[in-house]
């Protein structure tokens, strides 16, 4: 008796597939290369975004730093970021509005006005009560050219001087004869500035160090005899986290940690690319799908529309069958409501996330 070898699902098995199905029995045809580029793209570009299931998910997990509230995510492999958050195994409320995160936790500025220009020194050091939110840095004032000094921070402990690009008229508005109503006065991107850097800031304890002569090719930037400039920070009060809000790529906390805390908070996850021809993929039973979807790749780079339209057919039964497995899961499963949950509501008491703290 001959035993019968079981069904195998490996990078092998899925490369002998699209070759059978794209008539690419030969490397001069497809080559491995250029084979393994479609699938590894169907796989990890194509396949995850396509496919939502629980095999799929995952729980993202970060560590706070004291005065720290910025966290990036890498949004390549993390994707799909969703509720709930935990901050030490306690739910949290999660945000993707920052006029909602905000209304709860504004950022309310204070002033100070630490220089005092006297139309020479170019160097200032000082200190103001910290500890203040990072980004939120706003020092103005003129020099004594009666030009605008503007200057912010980069959230990495940096000062930089902004300078505005000119507002540049195409054709120029001075074109005789004139050209009423043909002026485009955004040529020149008056809105972009450029940074320069010219000092630093300790966020915790409130030490600036400005240094105008930094400031290459913009002669003439000092501080204007009398000139009390405006200095604008963010202050607040550390604590144990909340909110958790996600924007731009970038996780941010409320309030402020006080210590190191650990966050979780759920997220899909992209599939990373076969490294071996012997992996398989996180499920077995994808392996069909990534084929047809990697042939249709091929097929479509060859223009052959209509062999792309016969692979649609096997193509949407793999996708059927791929996504009734989270169908199954499902059945049974309510969807959560203000009658039959058992957990707190996301939003806390009084829509703040307050759980118990």
């Amino acid at each position: 008796m001959v035993a019968v070898a079981a069904a195998s699902s490996t990078y092998n098995d899925i490369a002998t597939k699209v070759r059978r199905l794209t008539a690419s029995a030969s490397v001069n045809t497809l080559s491995d290369a250029d084979l393994a580029q479609y699938i590894q793209t169907y796989y990890t570009h194509d396949f995850p975004y396509s496919i939502k299931i629980d095999q799929m998910r995952s729980v993202y997990t970060f560590f706070t730093q004291p005065n720290v509230d910025r966290y990036p995510l890498d949004v390549n492999f993390n994707q799909g970021v969703r509720a709930p958050v935990y901050v030490e195994g306690i739910m949290g409320t999660f945000y993707k509005d920052r006029q909602q995160f905000y209304n709860v936790w504004p950022k309310i500025p204070t002033l100070f006005n630490p220089i005092s220009g006297d139309g020479t020194t170019q160097k200032f050091n000082f200190t103001i009560p910290g500890p203040f939110l990072s980004k939120e840095v706003v020092l103005g004032g003129t020099d004594t050219n009666g030009n605008a000094i503007s200057i912010n921070d980069d959230g990495n402990g940096n000062l930089v001087y902004l300078t505005a690009n000119p507002v540049v008229s195409l054709p120029a508005s001075n074109t005789n004869p004139a050209l009423p109503g043909m002026y485009n006065l955004n040529t020149g991107n008056p809105g972009l500035n450029n940074p320069i850097r010219c000092g630093t800031v300790n966020y915790v304890k409130g030490v600036f160090a400005v240094d105008f002569s930094m400031i290459a090719g913009t002669p003439g930037v000092t501080p204007s005899a009398g000139n009390q400039m405006t200095l604008w920070v963010s202050q607040y009060q550390v604590g144990r986290p909340y909110s958790l809000l996600f924007f731009n790529n970038e996780l941010t906390v409320r309030p402020v940690p006080d210590v190191i805390y650990k966050v979780e908070v759920e997220t899909y996850l992209t599939p990373i690319q076969f490294l071996q021809t012997t992996d398989n993929p996180i499920l077995n039973q994808w392996w069909q799908l990534i084929a047809i979807g990697a042939a249709i790749k091929v097929l479509e780079d060859r223009q052959d529309m209509e062999g792309v339209q016969m692979l649609a057919t096997l193509f949407d039964r793999q996708e059927a069958l791929v996504l009734e497995r989270q169908s199954v899961e499902e059945i049974f499963q309510p969807n959560f409501t203000i009658f039959n949950s058992s957990t707190p509501v996301a939003g806390g008491i009084n829509g703040i996330g307050y759980w118990g703290w």
